[in-house]
């Protein structure tokens, strides 16, 4: 049994530990007289050619770089909810505790002011570097240079202006797998030294590590949540839940042999951790593991996060005798393709202009989004644009109309039950799309909250929560401050939707846009029915924007429709509805007749009050023709189109004349 080392805390032998010192200083090489962790550390320090005369140690993190490595240093707040149930513990007279990463920069320091000012001296501080390497033998730097407790005291730090001190440190492990996550240090003056410091440091790691391991707990079970869940959307493909160091938590049984988590898999243990390290901004993606090296498959990568980490997530593989690929099934099979991208949404009124470079900046983040904006303005057409736009383009837009819900069913509707999927759900890690949205009903509100809030769900009628992944875009038509006041609409909601709020323009308020739409409408009809474009008379164009379009671009296309549908090879003023014809002509200027144009009704054919081209051009067709039908072969349209324009022009049919 090897004999015990004494920690050289008194007087006497700190001078003994001093000659000691001095000896390995001269003859550049470690002394015997010490504790062999010391010596051994000695070495270390004289092998990377650390100078004892060290002033202080050096500082690696800024201000800047300080802030965001403790931000992403996870770990952190429990350690410090860990240590403040101890807080009485070490705050005595003398003493600092700080905590340090795996690199040995140190994060955090508090305690005794007098030792705060003193160690700050020689750069005990955060963002100073106190590695071996960096600064020789020392608490800290020694613990993670030997994955054990360390408790240097006095003269056995290497350097002489560390000499002053004493540190207990304990390396912060992961449990699971053994990672040295950090370092719990708690230092203070050399006279104030005592065996229990290093207890109560490890005590602190110990209930560090446990804090830590419970919450490993919980985050495998939100990835085998997420495979599980998954695993029911593709029955056929292989589902395998990991940690974020790439070890597989559970395959689902249509895994392949290679990925057990027994054994893992090296090709997981090399992909994972870098997937884990991208931001929480991070989507589904595709990648390929090479399960051997003649089977290499593509999948999705679906992360899993626990606030704003990335703590593992799943892969879904490819059925290899299928050969299908779950994003593409899920993309396009399962939801169907969409129509509407932004170089669909034109115009250059500086209204849309505006809602469209927002919208633009919408679709690079994945903030919630309210789009408002009167009925037919477009408002689902800037959210499948947003959609398109955005990484998760390849994943599902599901859009819900929320005024066609069933007040009793909406919640139902939205979260799912044991044995139906959810509109959330169907939506995870794509887009939801709501439609006026302040028309959900208080339950529903709550739901959506909580989705919004928790990016959770719980079925009706079970109790098991899952995880969803999925970006939100309302809509509405209505005035939902209006709503707020009336408590029809929960602040707590709209408050969260509020975060990026696009008003889309009506179309009366886009004038110089309007011609263009129409045209493009013109176009687009004649080619989803497969017949030529038909020409368009100037005044129709005109009338168009005359007319105040309370039915905006749905009302635009409707009429473009059924032009197309009754007006034969040119569409002209006659053929407008009533309400259009009339707006243009209440301020239209009166139409001058050109040359030889009849100054009065022709025979036999009753005339309106307003005469323009296409009325001089119908009344001398028809008066020259045998009978209705030759005037409309004439004029390229069909009798009954032509009976329609008599009439709006307010002119009778002439008799037919058969000459003969």
């Amino acid at each position: 049994m090897p004999a015990v080392e004494l920690i050289p805390f008194g007087a006497d032998a700190q001078r003994a530990l001093e000659r000691e010192w001095l000896a390995t200083i001269r003859d550049r090489a470690a002394a015997d007289g010490v504790r062999s962790v010391v010596r051994s550390s000695w070495e270390r320090s004289l092998g990377a050619a650390v100078s004892p005369d060290l002033p202080a140690a050096p500082v690696v993190l800024d201000e800047g770089l300080l802030i965001g490595t403790v931000e992403a240093t996870d770990w952190l707040d429990l350690a410090r909810a860990a240590v403040a149930e101890h807080d009485r513990s070490f705050s005595g007279e003398g003493h600092i505790l700080t905590l340090f990463d795996h690199e040995a920069r140190m994060l955090t320091a508090e305690g005794d002011p007098a030792a705060l000012e003193g160690l700050a001296e020689i750069n005990f501080r955060p963002g100073a570097l106190w590695s071996e390497q960096a600064v020789g033998t020392n608490g800290p730097g020694t613990a993670l240079a030997t994955g054990g407790a360390a408790h240097i005291v006095g003269a056995e730090h290497f350097c002489a202006r560390w000499q002053r001190w004493h540190c207990a440190a304990v390396p912060v492990r992961e449990l699971a797998s053994g990672q040295i996550l950090g370092v719990l240090d708690i230092s203070g003056f050399r006279e104030r030294a005592h065996p229990h410091t290093l207890n109560l440091a490890l005590a602190l790691a110990l209930a560090i590590e446990q804090s830590v391991a419970a919450r490993e707990i919980g985050r495998r079970y939100l990835a085998v949540t997420r495979m599980t869940h998954l695993s029911h959307r593709y029955p056929a493909d292989a589902a395998i839940a990991v940690d974020r160091h790439g070890r597989i938590l559970l395959a689902s049984p249509s895994a392949p042999a290679e990925l057990d988590p027994e054994r893992g898999h090296p090709a997981l243990r090399a992909l994972i951790p870098d997937l884990v390290g991208r931001t929480r901004d991070s989507l589904p993606r595709e990648v390929e593991v090479a399960l051997t090296a003649d089977d290499t498959r593509r999948g999705v990568w679906h992360p899993v996060f626990d606030g704003r980490t990335v703590v593992g997530g799943c892969l879904v593989l490819e059925n290899r005798e299928t050969g299908t690929s779950p994003r593409t099934t899920k993309a396009t099979a399962r939801f169907g393709a969409l129509r509407h991208t932004f170089a669909e949404i034109v115009g250059e009124s500086p209204a849309l202009v505006a809602a469209r470079d927002t919208a633009l900046a919408a679709a690079a983040t994945d903030l919630p989004v309210l789009l408002s904006g009167e009925p037919g303005t477009g408002k689902e057409a800037f959210a499948q644009a947003i959609h398109q736009a955005s990484d998760r383009r390849d994943r599902p837009f599901v859009a819900v109309n929320c005024a066609a819900l069933p007040r009793e069913q909406a919640e139902r509707e939205l979260l799912g039950s044991a044995s139906q999927v959810g509109r959330f759900e169907a939506a995870d890690e794509g887009t939801l799309f709501l439609d006026e949205i302040g028309e959900l009903p208080p339950a529903a509100q709550a739901a959506l909250l909580r989705v919004l809030e928790d990016q959770e769900i719980t079925r009706i009628g079970d109790t098991q929560s899952r995880p969803v992944n999925l970006r939100v875009i309302g809509a509405t038509s209505r005035d939902l401050l209006t709503m707020l006041a009336n408590g029809q609409l929960r602040s707590e909601l709209y408050y969260r939707l509020n975060v990026m709020t696009i008003e889309l323009p009506a179309l009366r308020e886009r004038g110089p846009d309007l011609p263009m739409l129409a045209r493009r409408f013109f176009q687009a009809t004649a080619r989803d029915h497969g017949r030529p474009e038909v020409g368009v008379a100037g005044d129709v164009f005109a009338a168009f924007q005359a007319y105040a379009w309370p039915g905006n671009l749905r009302e635009l296309r409707n009429v473009v429709r059924r032009l197309m549908a009754v007006a034969g090879t040119r569409i002209t003023l006659a053929d407008l509805p009533q309400a259009i014809r009339a707006a243009y002509l209440r301020i239209a200027p009166a139409p001058r007749l050109g040359r030889g144009a009849p100054t009065a009704p022709p025979t036999g054919v009753g005339r309106a009050s307003h005469i323009d081209e296409e009325d001089a051009r119908l009344t001398e067709v028809v008066n020259r023709s045998r009978t209705m039908a030759e005037a409309a072969a004439e004029l390229g349209i069909t009798r009954s189109t032509l009976y329609r324009r008599m009439e709006r022009f307010g002119l009778k049919p002439k008799r037919v004349v058969d000459r003969g």
